[in-house]
């Protein structure tokens, strides 16, 4: 590990700290120094996302403001929020359990629940005026070898239960054109809840559910890093969204003693 460089992002973590940081989390009633002390333990024990802070730390903090910014947890452990290092750029993507969080800030909706349909389960599923959703669990295999189906289903205020359903062809199609597509997808040492193709499904159940402004940017800024943008922070330290397939490193103003030219 590179003590002089976490020192380094020690030092710029407490500058937007006390800029920025702390007036957005408390706005979340999240503590700011548990917040910080998560993002220095995720950057410790990640080689690629230290040397993306090296060589641009501009889109490392874009990404870190951004997650306060949605009041979510950057622990990957807890799965609301990740930093994917990206040719020396983060890309922040949204977890299965953050999206969750932001959909259920909203007061027209009671409950989430996504799960995963296999070979021998019972499942039966009609669309139209009276849609109908039936699945009985009894595939003892639950793997992606055995992975039919996942649905999403939530309960709103009002009690409707509005559904998504994607078959696996359906969501292998939607992973192969993701530009950002992680091992975490198809991956059951890593995933084996499937909470990664449990977000795609929710994500598209999601359009057509009530959402604040948040929610929205949330889910805009998702679909761009997952196409191929990149975060990063303007010259007045915004938070801005690249639409570039080779990203650029940053190099100006407090990051000069860090950044280097590819």
């Amino acid at each position: 590990m590179d003590n002089a460089l976490i020192t380094k992002f020690e030092t710029q973590l407490q500058h937007f700290e006390k800029k920025v940081l702390t007036n957005l989390l408390v706005h979340h009633n999240m503590h700011p120094a548990q917040f910080k002390q998560i993002v220095l333990t995720e950057i410790k024990k990640s080689p690629q996302m230290l040397e993306a802070f090296r060589l641009n730390p501009a889109s490392l903090f874009g990404a870190i403001i951004h997650c306060a910014e949605l009041g979510l947890s950057p622990s990957q452990q807890l799965g609301e929020f990740f930093f994917i290092p990206y040719r020396g750029h983060i890309r922040p993507i949204l977890g299965y359990k953050g999206l969750v969080t932001l959909l259920l800030r909203n007061n027209g909706l009671k409950t989430i629940m996504c799960e995963s349909v296999h070979e021998a389960d019972d499942f039966e599923y009609e669309l139209g005026l009276d849609p109908i959703l039936k699945h009985v669990p009894k595939d003892e295999i639950r793997t992606s070898f055995t992975l039919t189906h996942i649905y999403c289903v939530v309960k709103t205020r009002d009690d409707e239960k509005p559904f998504k359903v994607l078959s696996k062809a359906e969501l292998e199609k939607i992973v192969t054109n993701l530009t950002n597509a992680n091992d975490l997808y198809w991956n059951d040492k890593k995933d084996s809840q499937f909470w990664m193709l449990k977000k795609i499904v929710l994500k598209q159940l999601a359009k057509l559910l009530p959402k604040d402004n948040l929610g929205l940017r949330a889910l805009a800024i998702d679909d761009q890093m997952e196409g191929g943008a990149v975060i990063s922070l303007d010259d007045n330290e915004q938070v801005v969204v690249l639409d570039d397939k080779k990203p650029q490193v940053k190099s100006k103003g407090l990051y000069d003693s860090l950044a280097i030219e590819e």
